[in-house]
Formats: structure tokens, sequence, C-alpha cells
């Protein structure tokens, strides 16, 4: 079932008078899911509000603007902050299981090589269990990380329910009820093309494709071992923390990228109808990539900040450090993921002027 805001998948919209009436509907729709669903609040809706008024804020009041992003991005941090606690709570737990796992018949999380090999008749006794079977270190790594992430969600919690309370929710609560009925226009007695939007979308396709451009991607292009560290191995030497922090930011920010391409051409999927299905899927592909390498860095970070708890015990800390280069082979894996999808999706000329152009 659709809303008077909202076209159907896949039909071109007809008689599209402006693209500030398209872009008014999408913000719309968006400002009605985020008051519906109050007092929860869905992050991904939010995204999409900031993500509208990044890719077509020249047709919007300047101020209002700036404003309304700014207050949807402190949100968007203040609540994401306890749900990425969890995450990294549970995704920490399972690698010390799974590292410490000293049944060789169990498949680790990525593969299932030993029980397959079990099953064709291998012989176990070459199978062993996780790099950190019987650790003398991996019970307290475990209780530590537990603790720490526990106490930083349960603080996250309580900033989230002051956000939750403050002028400030409120008055944005106030500008998603006004996005409803009467968006703030730069030049209200001015109406542009429909396919203005679609201008914009391609910049937006540009600025992704100089994003990624600057990315180490003939690195990430070499398959990556991640399953080394649950079976017996040498493990490979790290990058510098200053390199990996560097090559971090980076990743964020060609995340960012693809969410802000991908939320734009949401908007223009009245104009483009079922030809954005391909393009949209492609994109929801790499953020997914993006996000799985982000978490496991995230959770990287968490274990070496564990390690350097003063006065714990060397065998504690090598855990936390055989934990944190886990996290670093999963972030290497998802990198080789994206850098194996990204040649397909950049070669289909998906948000470029000339694609967009032909499909309306």
């Amino acid at each position: 079932m659709t809303t008077e805001n909202e076209t159907p998948p896949g039909q071109p919209l007809s008689g599209a008078s402006s693209a500030e009436n398209l872009l008014a509907a999408h913000l719309a729709e968006q400002a009605g899911r985020f008051l519906r669903a109050l007092p929860d609040v869905d992050l991904g809706t939010l995204r999409r509000v900031d993500g509208a008024l990044h890719a077509f804020g020249s047709l919007l009041e300047p101020i209002w603007a700036e404003t309304m992003r700014g207050d949807l991005a402190a949100l968007v941090v203040t609540l994401g902050q306890e749900r990425g606690y969890s995450r990294r709570l549970a995704r920490l737990l399972a690698a010390v299981d799974s590292l410490t796992c000293t049944d060789t018949t169990v498949p680790t999380p990525r593969t299932g090589e030993a029980a397959r090999g079990a099953e064709g008749g291998v012989a176990t006794e070459h199978m062993v269990g996780g790099l950190l079977a019987h650790h003398p270190g991996a019970p307290k790594a475990r209780a530590m990380l537990e603790r720490q992430l526990t106490l930083a969600r349960s603080r996250s919690h309580t900033a989230a329910l002051q956000e939750l309370g403050s002028s400030r929710f409120h008055s944005l609560a106030d500008r998603m009820t006004l996005l409803v009925s009467d968006l703030p226009l730069r030049s209200p007695g001015t109406a542009h093309q429909p396919e203005q939007l679609l201008a914009y979308t391609a910049r937006l396709g540009e600025a992704l494709e100089l994003t990624v451009s600057r990315l180490p991607l003939q690195r990430a292009a070499q398959p990556y071992n991640g399953d080394a560290l649950h079976r017996v191995a040498v493990v490979p030497a790290a990058d510098s923390p200053a390199m990996a922090a560097h090559e971090d930011a980076a990743w964020t920010r060609v995340g960012a990228a693809v969410r802000y391409a991908r939320y734009a051409l949401e908007v223009c999927r009245p104009l483009l109808g079922e030809r954005t299905e391909e393009p949209l899927t492609g994109l929801a592909a790499l953020a997914a990539h993006l996000e799985r390498q982000q978490e496991a860095a995230d959770a990287a970070e968490a274990a070496a900040l564990a390690a350097r708890t003063p006065r714990i015990t060397p065998a504690t800390a090598y855990v936390l450090g055989v934990v944190h280069a886990d996290q670093r082979l999963e972030v290497e894996a998802a990198r080789h993921a994206f850098s194996v999808s990204w040649p397909a999706f950049h070669s289909s000329g998906w948000l470029t002027d000339p694609w967009l152009a032909r499909s309306t």
C-alpha cells in the first residue's frame, strides 16, 4: 500500500510539475514515517532526510537546511552510539568464542572447511582449534570486553534518553511536522524542471567516483585469508596505527558518499521508475560491504582500547591483540569484497549525466 505522497515502485511519475514538488513529496513521506514511529526513532529515515537535504540543498532555504542537517547529524550520532556499542559487543564476544573454540568439527564463522574436511575423511589430528584455544588470558579478555562495552552502552543509553527529552529534539520534531505540509524553499515563487534533480544526483555520482579513486583499491583487490586466526597460523604483521587510521577515514568517506548517492537516487525514483532498481541494488550492496568494514574497524579499535587498560596481564593483552588482528582481517575481507563489486558498478555508467538523461 502506498500513501498519497508515494509513487508505486517501477512507475515513473507522470505530470510532475517541478523539482520542488518532487522533493517536497519525498521529504513529506520521510517526515511522516518519522512522526508515526515516535517515540521510536528510525535512524534510516533521519539519514534519508539528511541525504535529500545534502543532495538538493540548493533548492531549499539555506539557514533552515543547515540548521536541520546539524540537528539531524547530532541525533543520528547520539542515538547510533548505543546501537553501535551493542553490535560491537556482540561481534567481539563472538570473535573471542570462535578464536577459543576447541571443537575442530565446528565451522568457524567465515568458513565450514573444518567440518567439511572431517566429513570427507580428512585426518582430524591436523585440524586444531582456534588460535586462542585453552589460552589462559582468554576468559579475562572476554570479561574485560564485556564489562567495558556494556558500561559504554549504558552511558550512551543515558545520553540517548537525555537527547530525546531535549529542546533540540522537540524542535527537530516540529520541523519534521513542517515538512509534511510546507517545505521551506530558497525561491518559493520559482519552479525548476523535475529533471533538475537528475543533474544534482549526477554530481553525487561524480563525487562518489572521486572519493573511491582515492582508495588503495589495488591493495584491497588481493584476497585476504580471513580464516587465518581461527586455525594455528602465522599472523601477518599489522600496518602502523597511523596508516590504518588514515585508511579507515578514507573508507568512512566512501561510505558517506555511497549513502548520499543512494538517497539522492531514491528521490529521483518517481522520474526514473523501475530503471532505478539495478543501481539502487548495486548501491545497497556497496553500502553493505562498507558497513561491514566499518563495524569491524570499530570493533578492532575497541579491542585495542581494552588492550591499553593499565595493569592487565601480558596474557590478557595478548588475547586482546589477537582479537584486534582478527577484526582487522574482517576489515580487509570487507574491503576486498567492495573492490570486487565496485568495477562492475562503475562501468555501468549509473549516476552519470548520460545515463540519467536517457532514463527519463
